[in-house]
């Protein structure tokens, strides 16, 4: 048996976190101590685990709710889960769509404004009608992902655009990883119990600890039961998010 404290420290939650589980409907203890406090198993953590994954998938409290209650009358069947996944997936789909048509067109509009300050205008045109036939024409020489994402980081003067960086992130590349996001911070799980990804982790750690764009991030890796976990907070704590999706996709980012 385990007391409340015990398991909020095992799954990094508050006390608090647990009781609003227990009032939700999502969690309760096992058993009470003969001085009335909560005693929870390990099936209670692996519970929990569970509930922090599917929030963190985007699934209200209400149908984390259902599909536990499903599971523990045995009605919970695999299709069940992947409908329920599958809805919430097409929705996240379209509004990272929406997101990326605006992130698209963005991108060739910074191109264009750039192309305009460096582009001598032909006789008579005005800076206004080049504007305008540039962005309303047909494809020009316009930025791909990979120009926008160094960009992005040349725009912040982040470290990691150095060349020290890059025999870092080829450790890396190619690993699998989850992440997800609390507030400003970012957890990026690198799975894996190779030795090389925490050195990496670590070398990382050490070479951003002294870029002034991350002066007011925090960036640390630790060691947990699924490999290494990296976590980044700050305003730019976006990018090492970025990176990680592109670097598991074995993307060249630079």
């Amino acid at each position: 048996m385990l007391t409340i404290g015990q398991v909020a420290k095992q799954v990094g939650l508050r006390t608090s976190a647990l009781r609003y589980y227990e009032k939700e409907g999502l969690l309760a203890p096992v058993a009470r101590s003969e001085s009335g406090y909560r005693l929870y198993s390990a099936e209670s953590v692996q519970r929990l685990r569970l509930i922090q994954q599917a929030q963190r998938l985007g699934f209200a409290l209400a149908d984390i709710r259902s599909m536990l209650d499903s599971a523990e009358t045995g009605n919970l069947s695999n299709a069940i889960v992947i409908e329920a996944a599958q809805e919430r997936y097409l929705a996240l789909e379209a509004q990272i769509t929406r997101r990326l048509v605006q992130q698209h067109e963005l991108g060739h509009f910074l191109t264009d404004l750039s192309n305009q300050s460096t582009t001598p205008l032909p006789a008579g045109q005005t800076p206004f009608d080049d504007l305008t036939a540039r962005i309303c024409a047909g494809p020009h020489l316009h930025a791909t992902p990979h120009s926008m994402f160094t960009w992005l980081l040349e725009q912040t003067e982040c470290n990691l655009t150095g060349a020290d960086s890059t025999t870092i992130l080829n450790r890396l590349r190619g690993r699998h990883v989850h992440i997800w996001q609390d507030e400003d911070t970012y957890h990026i799980l690198v799975v894996g119990k190779d030795t090389a990804i925490g050195d990496a982790l670590n070398g990382l750690a050490a070479l951003e600890s002294n870029c002034s764009v991350h002066d007011a991030t925090t960036v640390e890796p630790t060691r947990s039961e699924q490999g290494y976990l990296l976590t980044v907070s700050g305003p730019n704590a976006f990018i090492y998010a970025r990176l990680f999706l592109a670097l598991e996709q074995d993307e060249s980012v630079f």
